[in-house]
């Protein structure tokens, strides 16, 4: 084979190989890449109501703390799943119930109607209601059956090796007083009211459907409004208490994850 022949036979592989991985599906990750993880639902399953801007906040804090560590792969830069638009397909709240309903943080009285029919539609009324006495032992469980097969395929259109559900139970000053984006109340608002803040994570392991649940929490009010002060001044607004709280919170969920669910999945 002449140089030249030889020329053009590496460069028309190469070409090809080139074009081959530009059409891609991304793919899951290796031993040397980060894990490629989906944030497949952020939301509200209590009694507590939140409103979206929430969750849609808490979805850009987390994404950007999570890329430290991961892959961050999300759902709103996929156009379609199974032709249907992402809006409309329910199978991530299904999964993401699925995960609450059968982990150690379920509390049937605490939860929102969506999801009370939910545990009715898949343990019965009475288990619904009875599922409750679960001990958290830090250890993986699994989704049911039906929903393994689902999140295989979406891992596969995603690339993902794990899915993160996260459900913002509440956030207590924030709630009491209406908070809302847009409008911008003062310390004077919070002065007799706790910060508090409880969410509930779920991630999903897209290859064998195990789940880890993990719970994190912040109720050190007289710490977070020091805080507060020192960074924002006397007059920090509410607002500020939000950014600042669902930062933390990414932060201990990514520290969570590192540190308990892997190993808890791996078992």
């Amino acid at each position: 084979m002449t140089l030249i022949k030889k020329f053009f036979v590496t460069f028309t592989a190469i070409l090809i190989l080139f074009v081959a991985s530009v059409g891609a599906a991304p793919k899951p990750s290796t031993p040397n890449t980060p894990p490629r993880l989906l944030i497949a639902e952020i939301t509200n399953y209590s009694v507590n109501d939140l409103k979206p801007e929430v969750a849609d906040n808490f979805y850009s804090v987390l994404a950007d703390v999570l890329k430290e560590d991961f892959n961050v792969e999300s759902r709103r830069l996929i156009a379609n799943i199974g032709g249907e638009p992402i809006s409309n397909v329910e199978i991530f709240p299904a999964i993401h119930m699925n995960a609450i309903v059968h982990g150690p943080f379920y509390r049937y009285e605490t939860s929102s109607v969506a999801l009370k029919n939910y545990a009715d539609s898949i343990l019965g009324k009475q288990r619904g209601k009875s599922a409750t006495t679960k001990k958290n032992d830090g250890k993986a469980y699994r989704l049911s059956t039906s929903l393994v097969s689902d999140v295989k395929q979406i891992g596969a259109i995603y690339g993902v090796d794990y899915l993160l559900f996260c459900n913002i139970r509440d956030i207590d000053a924030w709630r009491r007083i209406g908070g809302a984006y847009g409008a911008n109340p003062t310390t004077k608002s919070l002065d007799d009211k706790k910060i508090q803040v409880d969410i509930d994570y779920y991630l999903v392991e897209v290859k064998t459907g195990k789940v880890f649940a993990g719970q994190i929490s912040d109720k050190k009010t007289k710490l977070t409004k020091k805080i507060l002060t020192q960074r924002y001044g006397a007059k920090y607004t509410v607002n500020n208490m939000l950014n600042y709280l669902l930062t933390e919170q990414a932060l201990k969920i990514e520290k969570n994850i590192l540190d308990k669910a892997f190993k808890a999945l791996a078992a």
